[in-house]
């Protein structure tokens, strides 16, 4: 649907999303799956009401969001369109809220909300969206409550050693697991006792301290 360019990010270089976009691309089909599957029975998380009033009230911030969203990004090789207009925007966004990153061997996402928004990253409207302070007190507050989220119990699902799980043999490997302070018979990997409570994905990694200076 684009020219096809190869394009790499920050995001994908850092890892954030995946580097080859058939991965990110598999990963937007599913989550739009799993939205379209709840139907009519979607009930919005109350920041995302918010949110949806913000869109129907400001003129300026409805028009960018849905420009955004119409716009085809030239940079990015996206095979098809994803996510066509607001509502639907706000409904993956709301499957989010109460996702948390899967360990994956070949394309892992660590940041979702970013890539329900990448295609949109990539347009005209979108940079004038991201740019709008409106639109980002809004975002921040989504995504302050997706941390909400991550810090509760209820995210600890992906703490399980399945291929989509934190605690099996690769992403123990690929995350050095044995670098953090956490107790590996605890089913959350909770900290030993004597150190900071918390599961695994709050874990403290033991950083050597810089040598003295000297002075000559």
């Amino acid at each position: 649907m684009t020219d096809g360019t190869p394009h790499a990010d920050a995001q994908r270089k850092a890892g954030w999303l995946p580097g080859d976009q058939e991965g990110l691309e598999t990963w937007l089909s599913h989550l739009v799956q799993r939205a379209d599957a709840r139907g009519d029975e979607t009930t919005l998380h109350p920041v995302l009401v918010e949110f949806q009033a913000l869109i129907a009230t400001d003129a300026l911030v409805r028009m960018q969001l849905e420009r955004m969203l119409e716009e085809v990004p030239q940079a990015k090789p996206y095979s098809r369109r994803h996510v066509h207009d607001v509502d639907q925007l706000l409904r993956l966004l709301n499957e989010v809220l109460t996702m948390a990153p899967e360990f994956s061997e070949d394309s892992m996402v660590i940041t979702p909300v970013a890539a329900v928004l990448d295609w949109a990253m990539g347009t005209p409207s979108g940079f004038a969206a991201f740019r709008n302070p409106t639109v980002n007190a809004m975002l921040k507050k989504v995504l302050e409550t997706w941390c909400e989220f991550l810090d509760s119990p209820d995210s600890r699902y992906v703490l399980n050693d399945s291929p989509a799980g934190w605690t099996g043999e690769a992403a123990r490997t690929a995350i050095g697991i044995d670098q953090y302070e956490h107790d590996p018979d605890d089913d959350h990997w909770a900290s030993p006792p004597g150190t900071t409570s918390s599961p695994a994905a709050s874990a403290r990694v033991n950083v050597p301290s810089p040598p003295p200076t000297t002075t000559r």
